[in-house]
């Protein structure tokens, strides 16, 4: 039976660390766990003391970074299946079976990767991922359409390669991607959410950073050798798209790079794709529109359990119909753009919660919340 190989890396996010040692502890499939701490202050030894038992390496004082700190973990646990999880984020219960199902039935796959949901900083649901795709190595130089705390690298490929490349802060798994790619190494997406990404302020994605957008264009030189590399901008552009409180030059600088997106879109760009336009779990790809139903899904490892649950739509006075893994459902009248569903108690961590409009027209979900209890 195939092992995991899980590091998890963490500077004082210790207050996340339970939900992400949670959704491992669920999981059904064996695996070696490498606890890498940087030296964090917020009460690290208390957040992790729960889980003394899966944890089988743990390290706590300053390392080299990021990236160092997982090609150490990596090296102190075996394990056939390598991957690394970010303190803030987890896995859904099912992943690392459905996960290790795929290698299982192909000796010669080197890579696996999956659909991942965005959520806040509490773990409510925020969006799909929205670059996945089938895997395309000359398109993967353009755009990272694999999340990383979703994808999974058999161990002997990642040594392959040389593992994580120690000198990169922000694009250290995209320049891994690539590096597997170039070696041939087998890619295979697996349609099916394996993970949730926390979206918050204080994330290095959405931190603006400008050493992150050199790092962006040096994907496009090295590995997709353009002389101009200009896809910096649209990760500019989501990282503005997801800030809040924008101010005024951030606003207008949105609308004209939507614009120019708008309008590259529809050029005939040979070689470029512009991504999926199916719908990603009932979502148009990169916004929050439902053409007709969409599938919400949600893991959740707090204590305190959903109690009611409450979504924001438009148009906001239609009736829609909200089912909650796939058994309670209830017809709910929105009132002012809200709608409020009360909750039977719901076992397990997997949540699913469908929605469609009663009158079948088009809506917008704009934001999902939970009273708890």
């Amino acid at each position: 039976m195939l092992t995991f190989a899980i590091v998890i890396p963490n500077l004082n996010q210790s207050h996340f660390l339970p939900w992400a040692l949670e959704s491992l502890r669920v999981q059904s499939r064996p695996f070696h766990l490498a606890m890498m701490d940087g030296g964090s202050t917020d009460h690290f030894e208390a957040a992790v003391r729960e889980y003394s038992n899966i944890i089988a390496h743990l390290h706590s004082g300053p390392d080299g970074g990021q990236a160092a700190a997982i090609r150490k973990g990596m090296e102190s646990i075996p394990g056939d299946i390598v991957a690394w999880l970010n303190a803030d984020d987890y896995y859904f219960p099912e992943t690392l079976e459905k996960v290790a199902s795929c290698f299982e039935n192909d000796s010669e796959l080197g890579v696996v990767y999956g659909d991942a949901i965005h959520v806040t900083a509490e773990g409510f649901f925020l969006s799909y991922f929205p670059a996945i795709r089938a895997f395309d190595a000359e398109d993967l130089t353009r755009s990272c359409f694999i999340c990383q705390p979703a994808c999974f690298v058999r161990r002997s490929a990642y040594e392959r390669v040389g593992g994580l490349n120690p000198a990169l802060r922000y694009t250290m798994d995209w320049d891994l991607w690539c590096r597997l790619a170039q070696a041939g190494a087998k890619f295979q997406y697996l349609p099916d959410v394996l993970a949730a990404v926390r979206y918050y302020p204080g994330t290095k994605t959405l931190s603006r950073d400008q050493r992150r957008y050199q790092e962006i264009r040096r994907i496009e030189k090295v590995y997709g050798r353009r002389r101009l590399p200009w896809m910096w901008l649209a990760f500019y552009r989501f990282d503005l798209a997801c800030k809040q409180n924008k101010n005024l030059s951030e606003r207008g600088l949105l609308w004209v790079l939507d614009l120019a997106r708008s309008c590259k879109r529809r050029l005939p760009v040979e070689g470029l794709q512009h991504g999926p336009e199916t719908p990603v779990y009932g979502f148009r790809p990169w916004e929050m529109v439902v053409e007709r139903q969409c599938h919400i899904h949600v893991p959740w490892y707090n204590r305190l359990d959903w109690r009611r649950l409450h979504l924001q739509v438009k148009p906001g006075n239609e009736d829609y119909r909200v089912t909650i893994n796939d058994a309670f459902e209830q017809v709910v009248a929105a009132r002012q753009g809200l709608l409020s569903v009360g909750l039977p108690r719901l076992n397990g961590p997997h949540r699913k919660i469908s929605v469609s409009c009663s009158s079948g027209r088009r809506w917008r979900l704009v934001a999902f919340n939970c009273d708890l209890g």
